[in-house]
């Protein structure tokens, strides 16, 4: 009897040890690892929609979505119907909540589609310039973000927005003192140049840095390189400025930035010649890498705030 006891302890001891062993099985342990990892990773998109932008970004703790391109503009042998494109990428993307819907300036490549993309996407922040514009996107957008509730942010050089997890974003233009001038000759009915109202701002995680510029052109940029030189300019990754045209991407500002990749946003269409030669040469004689939507697709970025890798959909 005494040596069918000691034979049941024995047994349920060694029952105990391995229940509670698995818990903490290598797999159990490298799933866990995994997740954080996961968690940690921040992915940027530059959707393919055709002529215009629309960068996705996901931090792990928000969705942002700077611009939206056009609804009139579509590739391949869709050309000249509505343009879902957007929508199909977020859809492939699994977005079913925008957090900040970023517009970076009042053209239609930009925010035609914001509209649109307030009433699907649930957005919680519309964040702007406050620049006016007499133009059907951006009313045909503020009556969109006034009839959800979404809450309207309007931004200028020197704020600093968070997109959570560590991430955050600079707004290095318009000035305020650009936002006022325009302001006011839109009021006396005065031509502006909307590209240069471009919200330009550098996002950063970790050591990682990328620089988002709207269409802005030569004349910001050669304010920006004066304001800030290097040090809030240089980034890893360039989201090139007016879709590659001539217009922008000037030699001594790709200088100050001196980024490793080119990222362009451009149509296959090639309704505007986007890219145009003289910055795609800049880039080839700087030694930048360079992907475009019209030729990659949707180009994905991700980063765990040390390391990055850049991959085109094809």
């Amino acid at each position: 009897m005494i040596k069918n006891f000691f034979c049941s302890v024995f047994m349920l001891l060694a029952a105990l040890v391995v229940i509670s062993g698995c818990g903490t099985s290598a797999g159990t342990t490298d799933a866990t690892a995994d997740d954080a990892h996961i968690e940690e990773q921040v992915t940027i998109k530059a959707l393919d929609i055709g002529q215009g932008d629309a960068l996705l970004i996901n931090t792990g703790a928000q969705v942002i979505l700077i611009d939206t391109g056009d609804n009139k503009y579509r590739d391949g042998e869709h050309k000249g119907e509505n343009n879902n494109q957007l929508f199909e990428a977020l859809e492939h993307e699994g977005i079913t909540h925008i957090d900040k819907l970023i517009v970076t300036h009042a053209h239609a490549d930009h925010i035609g589609n914001a509209a649109n993309v307030i009433k699907k996407y649930s957005v919680g922040e519309l964040i702007y310039n406050g620049i006016p514009s007499a133009g059907s996107p951006f009313r045909s957008m503020l009556k969109a973000a006034n009839g959800n509730g979404v809450t309207k942010t309007q931004v200028k050089a020197g704020d600093v927005l968070d997109f959570g997890k560590g991430v955050l974003f600079e707004v290095l233009s318009p000035t305020s003192e650009l936002v006022a001038k325009d302001t006011k000759a839109l009021t006396a009915n005065e031509k502006v140049n909307v590209n240069n109202e471009s919200i330009v701002g550098r996002l950063t995680f970790g050591e990682f840095s990328m620089l988002f510029t709207g269409d802005a052109e030569k004349e910001i940029e050669k304010e920006l390189v004066a304001r800030y030189g290097g040090e809030k300019l240089n980034s890893k990754i360039y989201k090139v400025a007016h879709h590659g045209s001539h217009s922008s991407s000037s030699k001594s500002y790709v200088k100050a930035i001196k980024p490793e990749w080119a990222i362009i946003s451009c149509g296959r269409e090639k309704t505007y010649g986007h890219p145009h030669k003289e910055p795609m040469k800049l880039f080839k004689d700087m030694g930048i890498k360079v992907m475009e939507t019209d030729l990659n697709g949707t180009i994905t970025i991700t980063t765990d705030g040390k390391t990055y890798a850049v991959t085109g959909e094809r």
